[in-house]
């Protein structure tokens, strides 16, 4: 029997290869013994103003765990889970494992439960410090921390502009062995200013900020539409993509090579696609020039609930199906929009919430400077649980579906999803947390604790601290390494590590800046496995 090729769905949409998952049992014999290495992607998701210390890390006690406030007292007893093993053999670093933390209503109050069945695939880490004076930012996350926004002017500003780690990867023959679909997508609803960075691949280039896709529609284009010249509609163009394919499909799931496991993974692509294609209905036909949007789709700064869901609902398919059909292997999706709790507490309704530089009362913005007041929390604490159930928790669940080799997509790619600041716009403990493993490279189901509580606290308020953590910096070499990357495919001018370890601005009598910098090209302690 001639073999089957597991590229055999072709989406009609301009020839757009609409490419299977690694269907094993449809190798050679000889390949399968091989066995092939699945590709390794980067996918970060990034939220906005601050965290609350309190309800973004864990406050359990029992089992042998108590908080800070049974040994520290004024701010370091912040009513946190007070970590006890040691992590690495110096620095005075701490762990736990995730699953000894765990409640019915997850390990912290914004990573609820919708986390728990992932607890043994992420890693959550505490006393990340940008070392540079930022405030408000774009591209810290990644690694530009010369890159506060117009409305917030900073001492980084500077800082020359470097690209963010994201397009380091975008323009390496290590991580795309040839020319991809799409380097990168960014999706955002509102702010057209991506996290990202980049110098296109030339070193000697300007570096320039570069654009969200803010309407699904050419999202799912970028990734899924082949383009004609002269910007001609293609055949059929209202048939769905999978009816194009059908008796391939049906040809190929008669195939008696076919495992039962492959069977079902090929299932699981059609009804992703179908429900994606269907989503955006038959009157946004697929052509080489992109459709209008329908009004729901339009972008905005509006915060109704329903444009709000419906648009992050498309956003994850197009990135799930995006990874998962090798379109693309780096996603960035900012969440300046999400849904909250009502400013009165009894109303059960959820609201939409938009964040812009814009800090007025009762935005998300807004209630992030409302330091001290209990129901401005409640609500900010609200808008970020649903991020993590709704956003975060979500896009874990579509990529946790077996891709070979025992792995599904999620280990195979790493997940980060991290902040522009710390807690009340304090840039030191930036919060962090990451899912998947990058293919095995990371030891996960753990949380971290790069701070040494024997140091000094410098600042406090609110219930935060701030004390000596580790460079921001030495994350970034560790997503780097992960991916593939040795140092010399990314340190700049002969300098250790990647971006600024300057501290220009922050008075030592009231920042810590005594940071040990002879490791900064090093991956964070403990992580690698």
């Amino acid at each position: 029997m001639k073999m089957i090729s597991r590229r055999m769905f072709l989406g009609g949409a301009g020839g757009a290869a609409l490419a299977l998952p690694w269907l094993e049992s449809l190798l050679p014999k000889n390949a399968a013994a091989q066995g092939m290495t699945p590709p390794k992607r980067l996918i970060v998701v990034k939220s906005f103003s601050t965290q609350l210390i309190q309800e973004w890390y864990p406050r359990f006690s029992g089992n042998g765990y108590q908080l800070h406030d049974a040994v520290y007292s004024g701010s370091k007893a912040d009513g946190t889970t007070l970590l006890t093993q040691a992590l690495g053999t110096s620095g005075g670093y701490t762990q736990a494992p995730l699953a000894d933390l765990q409640t019915p209503m997850g390990i912290s109050g914004i990573l609820g439960p919708s986390l728990n069945p992932y607890l043994s695939k992420l890693l959550l880490i505490r006393g990340l410090d940008f070392l540079p004076l930022v405030n408000h930012n774009y591209g810290g996350l990644l690694g530009n921390y010369g890159s506060c926004t117009a409305a917030t002017p900073c001492d980084a500003d500077s800082l020359a502009d470097v690209p963010t780690i994201d397009q380091v990867l975008a323009y390496s023959p290590k991580f795309y062995e040839s020319t991809p679909a799409v380097r990168s997508l960014h999706l955002s609803q509102g702010v057209t200013n991506a996290m990202s960075y980049s110098n296109l691949g030339n070193a000697s280039g300007p570096v320039q900020q570069l654009q969200t896709r803010t309407n699904p529609l050419n999202a799912f284009n970028d990734c899924f539409q082949g383009f004609m010249p002269g910007g001609m509609s293609m055949p059929n163009r209202d048939r769905l993509i999978i009816d194009r394919v059908r008796e391939d499909w049906l040809k190929l799931k008669a195939s008696p090579r076919l495992s039962r496991d492959d069977k079902t993974k090929v299932d699981q692509y059609v009804t992703l696609v179908t429900e994606l294609q269907a989503r955006l209905s038959p009157t946004q036909a697929l052509s080489c020039t992109p459709p209008v949007a329908p009004a729901s789709l339009a972008n905005n700064s509006g915060t109704d609930p329903t444009d709000i869901v419906t648009k992050w609902n498309l956003m994850l398919d197009i990135a799930a199906a995006a990874i998962m059909c090798d379109r693309t292997r780096i996603i960035t999706l900012g969440v300046h929009k999400g849904l909250g709790p009502s400013p009165n507490a009894a109303d059960p309704n959820l609201m939409g919430y938009y964040h812009s530089e814009d800090a007025s009362g009762g935005t998300w913005h807004g209630l992030a400077h409302d330091w001290g007041n209990a129901n401005a929390r409640r609500q900010l604490k609200g808008v970020n649980a649903w991020v993590a159930e709704h956003v975060f928790a979500k896009l874990l669940q579509k990529l946790d579906v077996m891709e070979g080799g025992g792995r599904t997509y999620l280990d195979n790619s790493l997940v980060y999803w991290g902040n522009e600041l710390g807690f009340n716009h304090i840039a030191y403990s930036v919060p962090c947390i990451l899912a998947g493993s990058a293919g095995g490279a990371l030891r996960t189901g753990r949380y971290l604790d790069y701070i040494n509580w024997n140091n000094n606290a410098f600042f406090a308020q609110e219930m935060g601290n701030v004390i000596l953590g580790i460079p921001h910096n030495r994350l970034l070499v560790t997503i780097l390494q992960a991916m593939g990357l040795a140092p010399a495919d990314y340190e700049r001018g002969g300098v250790p590590g990647y971006g600024s370890t300057s501290t220009n601005g922050k008075a030592p009598n009231l920042w810590p800046v005594n940071y040990d910098l002879g490791a900064i090209g090093q991956p964070l302690p403990g992580i690698a496995v």
